[in-house]
């Protein structure tokens, strides 16, 4: 009984519209990024520039950390992401004039004398403020700089510059011959190059797979509702754990198809150039790494519109879905890492392996969260379903009887 259902919901998703518009919008928009990525070169000596890293360097961390707070003092214009949305703060005048004062407690130097000195820089070199440097006070410690932040977070607000997992993934400085020949080095032994090609192929992938999967789960639960044939479904043989179970299979299996053979296209031409460069490419890349990285998003994303659309009825789960993207992608501190629960996760960058490998396990966390995410609301989804099946009423249709 479940293997004919499966195989019946597959054949359904092929006969959707929506599921050939989902395949087409995917592989465009995963060749239009891809296609762009330079040929990987091993660093040599003299070169004029390496890329660039984040550095853990105290001293210009609280430099370039205090440049962008005169910026934001300057014109009363404060970013912050309290739930992963932006939003704008200004301050009021009193408030303004404690965080100036913070600002001539760090640099030993008046806002009026800070803001000169970024105005004279752009002045004579025509650059942009985050490369102005506003230079520390004479022995202020980085516990001090650190007390200083939180002071400006709380006049502030949450999801601000300024907050201390925020300014020390952000500041950014080029890398050095060695830490360039380094990263090379472990993309080439530990990654075997097709692996840095995927994580980056999973970074594109994760963005765009945050939303389609949703329009395929809201028309897969919606459609038997469009064909007036619910009833003939509830009084099926089949159990509600079946039919569910079956169709959320079929469709992770079909939205899942393209992601992967996407991947290995992709893939073939890096693994060749690996030959080429005497590495050891891992042929085995992409099923493995978006297997890790994309199959738990497209988990939760496509249970979540099932659950949400079965218990009302309704599209109102693309609106919830798509603003919980959008969060996750906009409250990410840095384009690197910083997984912490976020949906998306993001590493926008070629290499970096020595870093990954740090936070290889905050990343596992991550995406076992979902994958359990995902199961428990298959389960859900089954419990509204069979609820429904004995005689329930959605939340669509309890609000239209409340309305009249």
């Amino acid at each position: 009984m479940f293997g004919t259902l499966f195989i019946k919901e597959c054949r359904q998703v092929l006969k959707s519209l929506v599921y050939y518009i989902y395949v087409v919008i995917f592989v465009l928009f995963i060749t239009s990024q891809m296609s762009g990525e330079d040929e990987l070169r091993e660093p040599q000596p003299g070169w004029s520039y390496y890329g660039m890293t984040v550095t853990q360097d105290t001293a210009l961390i609280m430099e370039g950390t205090l440049a962008n707070l005169i910026q934001e003092v300057g014109r009363n214009s404060f970013a912050t992401y309290p739930i992963g949305l932006y939003k704008e703060v200004n301050l009021t005048d009193g408030e303004i004039e404690q965080v100036k004062a913070i600002l001539e407690h760090c640099t030993g130097r008046s806002f009026e004398i800070l803001d000169e000195e970024m105005e004279q820089q752009f002045i004579q070199n025509g650059v942009g403020g985050a490369s102005y440097q506003a230079a520390v006070k004479e022995g202020l410690t980085y516990a001090e700089f650190e007390a200083a932040m939180e002071e400006v977070c709380d006049l502030v607000g949450r999801g601000s510059f300024y907050e201390k997992g925020s300014y020390e993934n952000r500041i950014r400085v080029p890398m050095t011959y060695e830490q360039a020949k380094e990263d090379f080095d472990a993309l080439s032994t530990i990654d075997g190059l097709t692996r840095a090609y995927m994580r980056l192929f999973c970074d594109y992938a994760g963005i765009i797979l945050s939303v389609l999967p949703i329009f395929i789960g809201v028309s897969r639960a919606l459609r038997d509702k469009r064909a007036k044939v619910q009833q003939v479904i509830f009084s099926k043989s089949a159990s509600g754990t079946q039919i569910i179970v079956s169709r959320y299979l079929a469709n992770l299996v079909m939205i899942s198809i393209p992601v992967f053979l996407t991947a290995l296209l992709i893939q073939q031409p890096f693994y060749y150039r690996a030959q080429t460069m005497g590495v050891q490419g891992d042929i085995w890349a992409f099923l493995t790494v978006p297997g890790i990285w994309l199959l738990p998003e497209i988990m939760t994303v496509l249970a979540v519109s099932f659950l949400i659309t079965e218990f009302t009825d309704t599209i109102w789960t693309i609106f919830l879905q798509v603003a919980w993207a959008i969060t996750s992608l906009i409250s990410a501190t840095t384009l690197v890492g910083d997984f912490g629960l976020k949906l998306v996760a993001r590493w926008n960058t070629l290499g970096r392996t020595l870093l990954y490998c740090s936070l290889e396990k905050e990343l596992f966390f991550n995406r076992g969260f979902y994958f359990l995410l995902a199961v428990v609301c298959v389960i859900l989804t089954v419990l509204v379903y069979e609820k429904k099946r004995r005689g329930g009423e959605s939340v669509h249709e309890k609000l239209r009887k409340f309305d009249k």
